[in-house]
């Protein structure tokens, strides 16, 4: 009796060490091996977006989702989640891999943004995050050049005293003299105040000051050994000592408070575009527009993450491919000129009834930008010594 008590429990014993061992077992397969997927649930991707092609960007992804597109030789639905950040932003969290859950694809302000982007992270990770060629390609989607907006009084103003149109130039004769009155306006005005987008907030404020040491050294592509020239920076701050309050878009502040907030700025056209209605009816005093020689583009590429699989499937990078062709096709970019934007494809007219460059072309909007050299973008390490400049100069 007693052996056969001793038996069942070495048996019963011998059972639960097999229970764990299996248990243990599958806990390890659980861990080794991928998550097994419904193939009937939607493949959900994620764009990071520029705030300017937010909205447009944001409206088409609604239109493509709740359709079956072909996907791995399936069909399966796509659902697209749209976010906006600015490029400054986007830019130190790539750098830093500090994007809790990358993005499946970025459509950034300019390639400039993405090929900086690509050069820090690969030193990080070892291998490129973004491709130049191949499907998964950055391509743009939609374009937007910086312009000079300006109240008409002041233009009209500007003009007769220098005998051209608003430029970078101007504008620091501007800034230096001893008020409107000395140049040939009203004594009310005050003293000349630029409008510039908050440099460390809004990538068309560093654009911006790019552009005007494109200006200060006459060429389309500077250094950042250039950009660092005390010279150059002394040049700027006279000019930058005039703004009244930097902020995210310097548009706003135009619509909101008028002359009072600033004469003339350099600022994206989309955001002028989108504000040119309200500014007229706010103010008697309308705008005018020009076009500056260089004139810096936003040419919003859309680029794909390439991560791990962990990070980013196959399935939603070939999603977000189809999502980016949805983009380029006609009525998609047809319908940048709603937003505000430009289309990216040569084959669709700017003569559109809804295109808002022709609503307001009284102003000095045109369909086709005037010939002129385009401005590249500084280097991240020029980018990152004019935002500590700013800072030092600006923020503390």
């Amino acid at each position: 009796m007693r052996l056969t008590k001793l038996f069942v429990v070495v048996f019963v014993a011998l059972l639960i060490v097999i229970g764990a061992a299996a248990v243990v077992q599958l806990a390890g397969r659980a861990k080794t091996q991928p998550e097994s997927t419904n193939s009937q649930d939607p493949i959900k991707i994620s764009i990071a977006s520029a705030v300017a092609a937010e909205p447009w960007v944001s409206a088409a992804a609604k239109e493509f989702g709740g359709k079956e597109y072909l996907v791995n030789e399936q069909k399966r639905q796509i659902a697209v989640e749209v976010f906006p950040i600015d490029g400054v932003t986007a830019l130190a969290k790539w750098a830093n891999g500090e994007f809790q859950t990358p993005p499946t694809a970025w459509v950034a302000e300019s390639r400039d943004w993405v090929n900086q982007a690509n050069a820090v992270a690969s030193e990080r990770t070892r291998q490129d995050i973004f491709l130049a060629g191949g499907q998964y390609r950055d391509q743009s989607v939609a374009m937007s050049p910086e312009i000079w907006a300006i109240f008409k009084s002041r233009g009209d103003v500007l003009e007769r005293k220098f005998g051209r149109p608003v430029d970078w130039q101007v504008v620091y004769a501007a800034a230096t003299s001893k008020g409107w009155a000395a140049l040939g306006g009203e004594n009310g005005w005050g003293r000349f105040k630029l409008v510039i987008p908050h440099p460390k907030r809004d990538p068309a404020g560093l654009a911006a000051i790019v552009s005007a040491a494109g200006a200060y050294y006459e060429k389309p592509a500077v250094s950042a050994d250039e950009l660092k020239d005390a010279k150059f920076l002394a040049w700027l701050k006279e000019m930058l000592n005039t703004v009244v309050d930097f902020q995210p878009y310097g548009v706003e502040n135009m619509l909101l408070y008028g002359p009072s907030a600033g004469d003339a700025g350099q600022v994206l056209e989309n955001y002028l575009l989108l504000n040119a209605d309200s500014i007229e009816k706010r103010w008697q005093d309308g705008i005018r527009v020009f076009y500056p020689d260089p004139v810096a583009w936003y040419d919003f590429p859309f680029t794909i993450y390439m991560g791990k699989e962990k990070e980013t499937s196959a399935a939603e990078k070939d999603a977000a491919v189809l999502f980016k062709q949805f983009l380029l096709a006609k009525d998609q970019q047809v319908a940048t000129l709603r937003f505000g934007l430009r289309p990216a494809s040569p084959d669709v007219s700017l003569n559109d009834p809804a295109s808002l460059i022709n609503k307001y072309a009284n102003l000095g909007f045109k369909e086709r930008v005037p010939s002129a050299s385009k401005m590249r973008q500084a280097s991240r390490s020029g980018l990152v010594q004019l935002g500590a400049w700013f800072v030092d100069n600006y923020e503390r």
